[in-house]
């Protein structure tokens, strides 16, 4: 090898970019060449055990020189390149594509997470940071918000966004016509353009909360303003999603197992370093886990999973978050069971739910035990709520107290001609199955008749929750990045589209939940939140049980992905995908290196 015949070959450009590499090369042909001057002068003068000394000398010399070599290519600054694609695989099915209908289902909410912006966005570390809007002041004490638009923000159609649209977002959200799950928190304030480029917020109190709320997907009103509101959510009028965010989607929706996402070329911020992103679409986590395993996806995200470390997937990396959300069995206390309306009957409930035994045998012990309705980790959580250990003795007593006796040993409690019954509504998966059968058992066991009662998945929204046609109900909830408890826990959020599922009406709980909101000093909006969780746990309106970890697996060859982040829910993985990449090459060696089937 000559390293100047090599240089000779290469142009100026070249050899300039390569020249951190051919310094190394230059050095190891000098070390080269005296090594074999070295062996030509003493080979004649040597000894047989002399020569294979030195020819096993010469020999780690020259592996350590290309070790060295390598070490220094591998070492290298490794720079993303834009190009490439993804496969993401996800368990559901596509519904409405729109950021003000897509919180109920997590395949809308993730692809309306890439297709959408906000005014601001959530950063890795919860924080709040510019998105549409460029800027903003908060005045009058926190009563008023004024966002300033970036100038270059567009539509996927090439329109300029305005403020318009963002009057337009929130008056749908404000109107009696719409049925989403975001009315709540939008009434009572008032949005105004003041020109194209500025919007403003009147907020009749102080909100602790409204930079999360102005985080909600704005849409297109060249779009919508035709439509009646009540029509916006209409999967039909929804079947080409136009949004600003840096993804848009290049297929007309329809019933089908897939969907395609390009980067969007007029996209204000950052460009992704990914051209295209592909989502696949599957009915269990089992058949998503079989996807994975064979490549048809490279990516893929489970709620329930065991060690993945045997699940032969050395390619894969595996990243594991706690979300702000539970899964609990939430109590119908107005028009369910009669026994339900009784809170010792609730109380002794809690006693009797094995959380623990949940976790390990419906989770695969992949979550954590859950006692109060506001997470730890989030302000206003109370760590010294009453606590229901699993104590059967307890529950018995409780239920005696209450005048329930099993009057004709039958093994089911009874009050006043009244048998302790109620009906355990779950969508049919095998998870909820489990948690069922095991709630089941131990509800039994205090002398309560558990029916059961699986719903299908695509009947359940429609027939169970909306109409809240249920006794007790197995549900998970999602709390959001900012843990607000209002709408799953006020009075106001129980008949839909609200967000409370546990049907009860309290006081205390309601006042304590409006004081929270409305302070503006957040010691004193914890001091609520601590009032509020002492209610809840005394009342009982539903037993909570567990919090779940979210475990995302990730080829290896995609970079990028962030770990031991908080995410506000599952969506939130794609928080930072502008820097996601799969292609990348290195400073020294200028080769770029990818996935050839990427």
């Amino acid at each position: 090898m000559n390293i100047f015949r090599i240089q000779k070959r290469l142009s100026p450009d070249q050899f300039s970019q390569s020249h951190g590499l051919m310094r190394w090369l230059y050095r190891l042909q000098i070390l080269a060449n005296a090594v074999g001057g070295f062996f030509r002068y003493f080979v004649n003068h040597l000894s047989r055990m002399e020569k294979v000394t030195i020819a096993g000398l010469v020999g780690v010399i020259f592996i350590a020189g290309v070790s060295l070599l390598a070490a220094v290519s591998r070492s290298a600054d490794v720079q993303a390149v834009k190009g490439g694609s993804i496969i993401e695989g996800v368990v559901g099915r596509i519904q409405v594509i729109n950021p003000l209908y897509a919180e109920s289902n997590p395949a809308d909410r993730d692809i309306s997470r890439l297709v959408f912006s906000g005014l601001v966005k959530t950063g890795l570390g919860r924080e709040f940071l510019p998105d549409l809007a460029a800027s903003w002041e908060v005045l009058d004490k926190g009563k008023t918000y004024l966002f300033k638009l970036r100038d270059n923000a567009k539509w996927h159609d090439g329109d300029r966004m305005l403020a318009e649209d963002v009057v337009f977002t929130i008056q749908v959200i404000q109107n009696e016509g719409y049925a989403g799950p975001l009315k709540s928190a939008w009434q009572g304030i008032e949005v105004t353009a003041l020109d194209t480029a500025t919007v403003r917020f009147s907020l009749p109190n102080p909100s602790t909360f409204f930079l999360s709320q102005a985080t909600v997907g704005i849409i297109p009103a060249h779009l919508f303003a035709h439509l009646p509101v009540a029509e916006i959510g209409n999967p039909d009028n929804n079947r080409q999603p136009i949004g600003a965010g840096p993804y848009q989607i290049i297929d007309t929706i329809a019933a089908k197992d897939s969907l395609n996402l390009v980067a969007n070329p007029n996209y204000y911020a950052e460009q992704p370093f990914i051209d295209k992103i592909v989502f696949y679409f599957f009915d269990s986590e089992k058949s998503l886990l079989g996807a994975i395993r064979s490549g048809t996806v490279t990516s893929a995200s489970f709620s329930v999973l065991n060690d993945v470390s045997d699940l032969g997937l050395p390619n894969i990396r595996t990243y594991t978050y706690s979300l702000p959300q539970y899964k609990a069995v939430f109590f119908n206390t107005m028009g369910g069971s009669v026994a339900l309306a009784d809170k010792a009957i609730r109380q002794a409930l809690a006693f009797a739910t094995d959380k623990q035994k949940i976790i390990k045998e419906a989770a695969n012990g992949n979550a954590t035990v859950v006692d109060s309705p506001i997470l730890p980790g989030f302000w206003g959580h109370l760590p010294e709520i009453k606590k229901y250990g699993l104590d059967f003795v307890a529950a018995r007593d409780v239920l005696n107290r209450a005048g329930w006796r099993d009057i004709d040993q039958d093994g089911v409690m009874e009050k006043d001609n009244h048998r302790l019954e109620l009906t355990l509504t779950f969508k049919d998966d095998a998870v909820q199955q489990e948690i069922a059968e095991t709630l089941k058992s131990n509800w039994s066991a205090i002398g309560v008749l558990v029916n059961l009662n699986p719903v299908a998945n695509d009947r359940l929204i429609d027939e169970v929750i909306r109409p809240r046609n249920y006794e007790a109900l197995i549900f998970g909830q999602n709390l959001g990045a900012d843990s607000d408890p209002y709408a799953y826990w006020h009075s106001s959020q129980i008949q839909d589209p609200g967000l409370a599922l546990s049907i009860v009406s309290d006081k205390d709980i309601d006042n304590n939940l409006e004081m929270a909101r409305l302070s503006s000093d957040i010691n004193r909006s914890i001091g609520y939140y601590h009032k509020f969780q002492a209610a809840f746990s005394n009342l009982v309106p539903a037993v909570l049980l567990y919090q779940p970890h979210f475990t995302y697996l990730v080829d290896a060859k995609v970079k990028g992905v962030t770990a031991n982040i908080n995410l506000g829910d599952t969506s939130d993985r794609f928080l930072n995908i502008t820097e996601w990449y799969v292609k990348f090459r290195r400073a020294v060696s200028d080769i770029i290196e990818t996935d050839p089937g990427q």
